[in-house]
């Protein structure tokens, strides 16, 4: 009796990771599809046609093809987020600066190998989908709380100037989307210094344009 209800468990773990395998294959055509064409361009049959499954299959997966789009900006917010480290202070430490490039480095490794992302969401008008303007609002608001609470705390530890965290915030990301948008979707990344990028960014966000 237990080698069968082994054997039935062995059963179900592998159809598990066979569900688990496919849904990851459709959600990375879906991916490459809105990376191609455009999130409003592209339909479901699209989806399902290159994916090569049925429509019951795809919805067996995703509600519709918003919630695809959701689950790749949340993973790319979870990815961005675990390459953020706090800036350590210390006889030991690296310098402040250094250690802001490393992130950034980080950072611009991960759009780089997620540069599918961030096409569709640098490529895409707002103003024609009230839930997608919403969504896009939501991500990008994650990611400004993420460097106002950077900003503060750089405060907290006298490396800030005293300044408007909030607006300070946004103008950082408002450069650093400029930037994003110019490498990964106006030019090819594996063609381009990111490092370089890194540095004239984190330059740029500390002392602006005078020496």
């Amino acid at each position: 009796m237990a080698r069968y209800g082994e054997k039935a468990d062995g059963r179900v773990a592998r159809a598990q990771k066979a569900r688990e395998q496919r849904r990851t294959a459709v959600l990375a055509v879906a991916r490459r599809i809105f990376a191609d064409k455009g999130y409003h361009a592209t339909s479901i049959d699209d989806i399902i046609a290159a994916a090569g499954i049925a429509r019951g299959t795809f919805y067996l997966y995703f509600e519709s093809k918003r919630a695809i789009f959701d689950e790749l900006l949340d993973e790319l917010f979870t990815t961005l987020q675990a390459q953020v480290r706090r800036i350590e202070v210390g006889p030991n430490a690296l310098p402040p600066v250094e250690q802001m490039n490393a992130t950034v480095d980080r950072v611009m490794q991960t759009l780089a190998e997620n540069r599918e992302v961030p096409r569709i969401l640098l490529r895409e008008a707002v103003g024609i989908d009230d839930e997608f303007d919403a969504k896009l609002e939501q991500f990008y608001g994650r990611i400004e709380a993420l460097l106002t609470s950077a900003v503060l705390t750089g405060q907290q530890m006298n490396l800030v100037r005293p300044c408007d965290a909030g607006m300070v915030a946004r103008c950082i990301l408002g450069s650093a989307k400029e930037l994003v948008h110019w490498a990964f979707v106006k030019q090819e990344p594996d063609a381009l210094d990111l490092g370089h990028l890194g540095r004239e960014l984190i330059s740029f966000t500390l002392k602006g344009l005078f020496q």
